[in-house]
């Protein structure tokens, strides 16, 4: 299972996600430009993806939008 977070004020790049220690980014994906994307219901530059949720404070710390569903 992956959790997937978008991110909905940069492009995905070094300082604009967390890296907790034990759940390293799996997937790093960036659009080409923002995108309007149905899951979530607003434009975004890209996701991040992880084995494992991240807490609440590095979703907001670094203003991303959890998928609506696990892949």
């Amino acid at each position: 299972m992956k959790y997937r977070y978008y991110s909905t004020q940069r492009p995905v790049s070094a300082g604009t996600y967390p890296k907790p220690k034990d759940n390293p980014a799996m997937l790093i994906h960036n659009y080409n430009e923002r995108q309007y994307v149905t899951e979530i219901r607003r434009l975004a530059w890209g996701y991040i993806e992880y084995d494992k949720p991240l807490e609440n404070a590095d979703i907001d710390g670094y203003e991303l939008i959890p998928a609506a569903f696990f892949l």
